[in-house]
């Protein structure tokens, strides 16, 4: 049976059906506002280098306003009620340390105010405790802070004594607050959170900086950047009851809301690292997908409800991804300013 070659206009159908397919939008299409994802609320992501914070609309991945901030932004965290972006600025890029935090009002971008912190300087990373108070890491002075959102005043001080606490975590029942250090060989500080006294340190692997409290309390894990490993921490015991190897510079520390899957962005290797929360083990790393970089330099990381998407935020790419979980594919790319780092959501919409 000799072969016929289709008509030439049933060739030119296949290639616009093809063009047009769900999951096959180009980045700049994605990033113009056709949305191949379902998802609503704000996306908020500080850019270090722009000295601003870009808000995304999810519902058309459109990165509709960047506001400026005082300088060398690094991480943001979203208030309960979803209303309000507190960020930490940290060190401007080749100049003075800062000391403020700024609180943003969602989803318009206004800026409500900005806390002087005093002789407390280079903040860096910042959780909300509740509706009016935050805690925050404050890294030249080796402690982390109480701060009262609506006051403006430090409520308690927890000191380290370490070098480089960078990052932190606050356990669900807000019992204990945990802080990475990246001096020295790495650790990890421990306190009483109600009472401001530091019960352990806990020495992990060269240049702890990530680090995240599972949701029921039980396992605190920390990435050690230098040491390309992973430390878990037995939340009870405050024991360290395994290191997995983790290659490509583990960088930050979040859980999905489940308590199923760890997740650790590695800055060197470009990928997101999922890790099994009961099994406490690597799941894979997905590489990330539809950046203009051949090396991306994977950053922030923060997980939706849904437990299925993650949105991360690559710094050589300035662009903030949206990650499936479960299929390890990246759905959408949105463009933002320069160096993105730190990345957070509110369920607030525009």
């Amino acid at each position: 049976m000799d072969f016929k070659a289709p008509p030439r206009n049933f060739l030119l159908l296949i290639v616009l059906l093809a063009c047009t397919a769900p999951g096959l939008l180009t980045a700049e299409e994605q990033s113009a506002g056709s949305s191949p994802v379902s998802l609503t609320g704000t996306v908020v992501v500080v850019n270090q280098a722009s000295d601003t914070v870009t808000l995304v609309d999810l519902a058309t991945l459109e990165a509709y306003r960047h506001v400026p901030v005082v300088g060398g932004p690094h991480e943001a965290a979203v208030s309960p009620d979803g209303a309000r972006a507190i960020v930490t600025n940290y060190r401007k890029r080749g100049g003075d340390t800062q000391k403020t935090l700024s609180l943003i009002s969602l989803p318009d971008g206004a800026t409500l105010k900005t806390i002087d912190l005093g002789e407390f300087h280079a903040p860096h990373d910042v959780h909300w405790v509740n509706g009016r108070q935050v805690v925050t890491t404050v890294e030249d002075n080796q402690a982390l802070l109480l701060v009262n959102v609506e006051s403006g005043q430090i409520e308690r001080v927890f000191e380290t004594g370490r070098g480089g606490s960078h990052m932190l975590a606050l356990s669900p029942d807000q019992r204990r607050l945990w802080s990475s250090n990246m001096a020295g060989g790495g650790s990890v500080s421990v306190f009483d959170f109600e009472t401001g006294e530091k019960i352990r340190d806990i020495d992990t692997g060269k240049e702890c900086e990530g680090i995240g409290v599972s949701p029921d309390g039980r396992w605190v894990w920390a990435g050690n950047r230098a040491a390309d490993t992973v430390s878990i921490i037995d939340a009870d015991s405050l024991e360290l009851v395994r290191t997995l190897d983790s290659p490509g510079f583990p960088y930050r520390v979040e859980f999905t809301p489940d308590g199923r899957y760890a997740l650790v962005p590695h800055a060197r290797s470009g990928t997101l690292m999922v890790g099994d929360v009961a099994g406490q083990s690597v799941i894979r790393h997905i590489p990330l997908g539809l950046t203009r970089v051949e090396q991306p330099s994977t950053a922030g990381v923060f997980p939706h409800p849904d437990n299925v998407h993650a949105f991360v935020t690559v710094r050589n790419d300035n662009s903030m991804l949206v990650l499936n979980l479960e299929t390890g594919e990246t759905l959408a790319r949105v463009e933002v300013q320069s160096s993105p780092d730190g990345v957070a959501w509110s369920p607030v919409q525009r």
